[in-house]
């Protein structure tokens, strides 16, 4: 499976946070920015960053982001910017878009424009973002403390079932299975139910177990 690659453009609170998690994740990032303050910010964490008006096609195209699978705009208070930017990015063929915008008035015009996703950020959103994007079938995420984490986890279609006892997920994988979604129909599962293809579980543990569980589920 090709590893996915990142841009996040714009590094101040909320892009700096999506990046630093991102990174946190092993993800490939490519970070920019028009300020150099804001790009030495993330350089000690992100090889791969650099000084960029993201409003000019030119520049963008120069770095490579027509090879970008996700950008994320987190330019902030900047309309004209974040809109010049979305558009630059939908010519150049990126497929995931996501903007960040401090409106919910815009949101439908930067879908318009070509946003995949259209978010209005705190921190803690960021986190949860940059956990979701990073894996295909992350399909919500939410931090309980520097440890753990409770995700969504989308089981591949190809998936054959087993039962939850006789997979062991707390012995082998230390995680827990609080939850199955199965056709729109959630329940609180036991040892004897079974994980079938297409189900959605809400799993809690800390990151690096839930990951490895999650290569399991998904053939990986």
């Amino acid at each position: 499976m090709k590893k996915k690659s990142f841009a996040v453009i714009g590094l101040g609170r909320f892009g700096y946070s999506v990046a630093k998690e991102l990174s946190n994740n092993g993800a490939d990032i490519l970070a920019v920015d028009k300020v150099e303050e804001n790009v030495n910010s993330v350089a000690e964490f992100i090889n791969n960053c650099a000084i960029c008006d993201s409003t000019k096609k030119k520049d963008l195209e120069d770095l490579g982001f027509k090879s970008i699978d996700h950008a994320i705009v987190a330019i902030g208070n900047n309309l004209e910017a974040s809109i010049l930017t979305t558009i630059n990015l939908k010519a150049l063929g990126v497929k995931e878009i996501t903007v960040r915008v401090d409106d919910n008035n815009y949101k439908e015009i930067f879908k318009t424009l070509g946003a995949t996703s259209v978010i209005i950020p705190e921190e803690a959103s960021a986190i949860s973002l940059a956990n979701r994007i990073v894996s295909d079938t992350f399909l919500d995420f939410y931090k309980i403390n520097s440890d753990y984490s409770i995700v969504q986890i989308k089981v591949s279609n190809n998936f054959s079932p087993v039962s939850i006892i006789s997979l062991g997920v707390r012995q082998k994988y230390l995680i827990s299975i609080i939850g199955i979604i199965r056709e729109n129909s959630f329940k609180i599962p036991e040892g004897q139910d079974f994980i079938k293809a297409k189900d959605v579980l809400l799993v809690i543990g800390t990151k690096q177990d839930i990951r490895k569980f999650d290569s399991f589920v998904n053939g990986e």
